[in-house]
């Protein structure tokens, strides 16, 4: 919340590239290919911003209350509108739509009927309808006041979960004039001008929500992982050149291009640019990682067990290698260090798909017919399971 005067929000989108890591996806299948999925041309007007951004907008109990200056003589119907406004706080909507509706058919010039018909329609998802009364109550409500405020931030967020991307920009653009620091409608903002085509104005927007210099090669780090976050790779790749130039030794510019390259099947490229990134910062589990996982796409199986082991060692807490490194063992013959791997890896991804169809195969090569039977059906459950989401 900000000075009390707008709706607070909670963003629940975490980063692509650990959340993607997780995810369980089909055998043979790597982060990449859930990172980078195969996508067509797409329109920002068409683009559902439900996969751009998991936005939740939770209303305060004080964020609907209107202003004094608004209750202060209002016409008849003010008792209703209040128990219209104690039903909405207690999350009665449907109660309080029924209320305010039945005041907007008899003569009301209350700012605050179309202003809490909007708040009602956008916590019930219906976001057309709450367009329709955000767009009257901006109308309605003095400028300088914290409802018109309120309406303004609604409106541009009911604009962008319906898709209306360049619809929403200008609101969105209104809340940053008044609430330079507000890290949440900056994100979204930065996101609608990346799905605009925007790239500069995006970097500006997240320069801001990071507090670095929107010309600086950090800026363009940062602005090229939303891009990637986005699907805008083909943008993502120009600001990390651009990073790069800037500043040869910013860390994870070439982890990212290296990353592109292999989702690219340009392996060598994606090879020279992630040992590129180790030697910048050694440090750096992924870029380990990410290696190994090269080296097994170029069927190199002995030069990915050093990365995939580094990249253990530096971060025992992520599966990603531990199943990768399953996998080589596997092809290795070493059948023991394979199973030890995947276990482990299971035991803390239990979810996971490759981990038990790995498993199975290799319970299979052992002759341990009955424990492979489980565990394939296991990983077929999984898969399903997956595909119904």
């Amino acid at each position: 919340m900000i000075e009390g005067s707008y709706v607070s929000l909670r963003v629940l989108a975490s980063l692509r590239v650990l959340a993607s890591l997780r995810e369980t996806r089909p055998s043979g299948s790597s982060t990449l290919e859930v990172r980078f999925r195969a996508k067509s041309p797409r329109s920002a007007k068409t683009q559902n911003p439900g996969a751009l951004l998991l936005l939740a907008v939770l209303i305060s109990p004080g964020a609907a209350q209107s202003e004094q200056d608004l209750s202060a003589g209002t016409q008849s119907g003010s008792p209703a509108i209040e128990q219209a406004e104690s039903l909405l706080g207690a999350g009665k909507i449907d109660a309080a739509i029924s209320i305010l509706t039945g005041i907007l058919k008899a003569p009301s010039n209350d700012p605050r009927i179309s202003h809490l018909l909007g708040l009602a329609y956008y916590q019930k998802a219906d976001y057309v309808r709450a367009v329709e009364h955000f767009s009257v109550a901006t109308k309605r409500a003095p400028e300088n006041s914290r409802q018109y405020k309120q309406d303004v931030q609604m409106l541009g967020l009911s604009h962008y979960l319906l898709g209306h991307i360049p619809e929403a920009i200008p609101y969105l653009e209104q809340v940053k004039t008044w609430a330079p620091d507000n890290v949440e409608m900056a994100y979204t903002l930065g996101i609608s001008y990346i799905q605009t085509h925007k790239p500069d104005k995006a970097r500006e927007s997240f320069a801001r929500m990071f507090s670095v210099s929107p010309g600086s090669a950090s800026a363009y780090l940062i602005n090229a992982q939303m891009m990637i976050r986005q699907q805008f790779e083909e943008f993502a790749e120009k600001e990390l050149q651009k990073a790069l130039e800037l500043d040869p030794k910013l860390p994870q510019a070439n982890f990212l291009l290296g990353e592109m390259a292999i989702y690219r099947a340009n392996l060598e490229q994606g090879v020279e640019l992630l040992k590129r990134e180790i030697i910048i910062n050694p440090g750096f589990a992924m870029a380990h990682y990410m290696l190994g996982e090269a080296y097994t796409r170029q069927l190199k199986w002995d030069e990915a067990v050093a990365p995939l082991q580094k990249s253990i060692w530096l971060n025992p807490f992520f599966s990603g290698p531990y199943i990768v490194l399953g996998k080589v063992y596997l092809k290795k013959g070493e059948l023991g260090n394979a199973e030890s791997m995947l276990r482990r890896a299971i035991k803390m991804d239990p979810n996971n798909f490759s981990g038990h169809h790995l498993l199975a195969q290799l319970l299979q090569q052992s002759n341990r017919a009955e424990e492979a039977k489980k565990e394939f059906e296991l990983a077929d459950s999984l898969r399903t399971s997956s595909d119904k989401k």
